[in-house]
């Protein structure tokens, strides 16, 4: 049961880095009530404690995706490298592209930030841990990692 709740967050992850709608208020509702659909479903089966870890990506990416200035963006992707440490920052440049009224040079000034601390995050210049969401998830293929 606990492959397929993995599974399920990597499916999850995998379409929301697909979608082509703007990020607005009604979307961040929506991946709140998912999490609570998908959290409700699989603690009948599996522990609160392993599937709020399993799931805590997908908080991650709605905090990241309804964040408001640039140290918000910026420690919610901390975070995300703490326990995803393979989430690429192509993956705030994804979401900040989505999102609506934020200004093309405060995006690009979040996007860099991002790649500077992802940089820094990486042990002496060798590739992250593996995750258990970004390696499988599909849009981010190999040609554009970051990585």
């Amino acid at each position: 049961m606990e492959a397929f709740l993995e599974e399920t967050v990597v499916v999850y992850v995998d379409h929301f880095m697909t979608q082509k709608n703007y990020i607005n208020e009604d979307t961040i509702e929506r991946m709140r009530l998912d999490e609570e659909a998908i959290m409700d479903l699989f603690n009948k089966y599996i522990s609160a404690f392993k599937v709020e870890n399993r799931i805590r990506i997908m908080s991650d990416l709605r905090e990241l995706a309804s964040a408001e200035s640039l140290d918000a963006f910026t420690l919610v992707y901390t975070r995300i490298l703490e326990h995803q440490p393979d989430c690429p920052p192509d993956v705030v440049e994804k979401i900040i592209g989505l999102r609506e009224g934020i200004p093309r040079e405060d995006a690009k000034e979040v996007v860099q930030e991002c790649k500077e601390i992802y940089e820094s995050s990486l042990v002496r210049g060798n590739p992250p841990k593996k995750g258990f969401v970004f390696s499988r998830v599909k849009s981010l293929s190999a040609s554009e990692r970051y990585i």
